[in-house]
């Protein structure tokens, strides 16, 4: 049994028994020793190594997986011995080889105009590569034919890159001699043209016309810019002027028309807004760190807008420093006391109070917003949500209320009961269940109706802390219940055995059995439309 060896040639790994190794590194070492000392030869050594590799490469099979002595004789017989070609100026005679090569289609770089499709056709067919270029420009004229048939050649051809595939192209045989001829005359051709470009006097024109460009595109790109910064500068002066109109509209004056329906409401008082959230003596001092903290750098826009347009220089850097501190000091001050009364949201609880709906004189409950219940006056609030919480303003009364939500369970005893919980955050847990206790909500019952407020409120002079009122009525089995047209005011996804939306469910009336609560009078679900 032979020794293999493990070997990287042309970037393919390869094994092969030392016998064939041997033959091999003899037959490389004379590639080096003949074409090792040229400017070129490093790039021809490479090419052949290539070379070598794909003919080697070409004997692996399945059964056979290592390299013995007669692929490289084989190999040899291909490329030719290293040794027998005449290294000079002169022509060297063609050295007969047996095996012929055959042409194909590559792509051609060194004569190409855009992808080197139309030059390699031409090299595979022998025919001058203009009749193809012709041909593609004639078909594009036919509906863009030719810009699609080219686009598609560009794709499925392979580009000749190395020199075994430019001889290939041309299909000529890829032997030392040849790979050695090819590289040579590409490396000649591309010295000798750069030499005659450098000293010619087209190229010294040349050379003075590119300066002028360049010149020329400096100067236009100089006024480009010289445009966009005046653009930017008056888009400054205009973003700026409006937004600072508009905020000081809105921190200064109780009725401001620029910015209509904000935050989902109507013309607005900010100080108002601001009161909901923290005590009176705190306002004034926040709307003043507001006022710098945004209108300093709105100004700062404003004054930038007007240089980049004007673009005079003025001695402004104690202004700009002062300026900068005072924001500075604003930001900070805004950052502190929103910690402070971040602390009054540091704490939830919950108070729950359930009731027993007795002396009903019959099964059937009438469910019933009360119409006159105290509420935000309508053409006089505005309406925000945080944290999925919406707050009313009445800005006639400055009362803060706030939407209840209404939904029905089924019932674990005989007895109908009403569970109202209320629940809000505080800055201890006890002060957020006085928060809570202290929230204003009144239903009543009348018989078999149960009548509620469309609306819980805070006490005068309390400030917001995330409130909210839920209702929730367990309901028995076998009990109905029916919706007033105005409980779609407080109702809140009331599961039902037919997937009803709640705004469909009320004029109806609605049985709660084992499964949940059902249409009363339907043996089938209801279809929504």
């Amino acid at each position: 049994m032979k020794k293999t060896i493990k070997i990287n040639l042309g970037g393919i790994i390869f094994h092969i028994d030392e016998d064939a190794y041997e033959k091999l590194k003899k037959y490389l070492s004379a590639l080096t020793a003949k074409f090792g000392h040229l400017e070129e030869g490093d790039e021809i050594i490479s090419d052949i190594e290539s070379r070598i590799a794909e003919i080697l490469q070409s004997e692996i099979k399945n059964e056979k997986q290592v390299i013995n002595i007669q692929d490289i004789d084989k190999m040899k017989e291909i490329m030719g011995e290293p040794e027998d070609y005449y290294e000079g100026e002169q022509e060297e005679e063609p050295v007969t080889v047996k095996f012929k090569a055959g042409k194909r289609l590559y792509r051609d770089p060194d004569n190409s105009i855009l992808g080197g499709v139309c030059s390699g056709l031409g090299t595979y067919f022998g025919i001058d590569p203009i009749w193809f270029r012709v041909l593609f420009v004639v078909l594009f004229l036919v509906y863009g034919t030719g810009l699609l048939m080219y686009l598609i050649l560009w794709i499925i051809i392979p580009k000749a890159e190395t020199t075994a595939q430019k001889l290939e192209m041309r299909g000529e045989n890829i032997t030392v001699q040849n790979i050695e001829r090819s590289v040579k005359k590409e490396y000649q051709n591309v010295k000798e043209n750069f030499s005659k470009i450098k000293d010619s006097k087209g190229y010294h024109r040349s050379k003075d016309a590119v300066s002028d460009v360049f010149h020329g595109i400096g100067n236009v790109i100089v006024v480009f810019l010289k445009i966009i910064l005046m653009i930017i500068g008056i888009s400054f002066i205009i973003a700026g002027f409006f937004t600072l109109l508009a905020f000081i509209s809105l921190f200064l004056f109780r009725h401001t028309f620029f910015l209509p329906d904000f935050m989902d409401m109507d013309y607005f008082y900010f100080p108002d807004m601001l009161g909901i959230f923290t005590h009176g003596k705190n306002v004034t001092f926040i709307m003043i760190t507001l006022i710098l903290a945004i209108g300093i750098p709105l100004l700062a826009l404003i004054y930038g807008g007007i240089k980049l347009v004007f673009r005079f220089k003025a001695n402004d850097k104690v202004i700009g420093l002062t300026a900068f501190v005072l924001w500075l000091l604003s930001v900070i001050c805004l950052f502190t006391i929103s910690a402070v009364e971040g602390i009054n949201f540091s704490e939830v609880a919950r108070v729950k109070n359930t009731f027993r709906i007795t002396g009903l004189p019959s099964d059937t409950l009438y469910l019933k917003v009360n119409e006159f219940s105290k509420k935000p006056f309508e053409s006089d609030k505005f309406y925000i949500e945080i944290d999925n919480v919406g707050i009313y303003l009445d800005k006639s009364t400055n009362e803060v209320f706030g939407k209840p939500e209404f939904d029905i369970r089924k019932g674990g005893s005989e007895i109908i009961e009403l569970e109202v919980q209320k629940r809000s955050n505080g800055s201890t847990y006890r002060s957020a269940v006085e928060n809570a206790k202290n929230l204003i909500y009144n239903w009543e019952q009348k018989d078999s109706l149960l009548i509620f407020d469309s609306y819980y409120r805070l006490p005068n002079g309390e400030q917001w802390r995330i409130p909210h009122v839920k209702l929730r009525l367990n309901l028995p089995v076998g009990k109905v219940v029916y919706f007033d047209k105005s409980m779609t005011k407080i109702i809140y996804n009331i599961n039902n055995t037919s997937n009803t939306y709640d705004y469909d469910m009320v004029d109806k009336k609605w049985i709660m059995h084992t499964d949940g609560l059902t249409q009363f009078g339907f043996s089938y679900p209801p279809v929504n439309e």
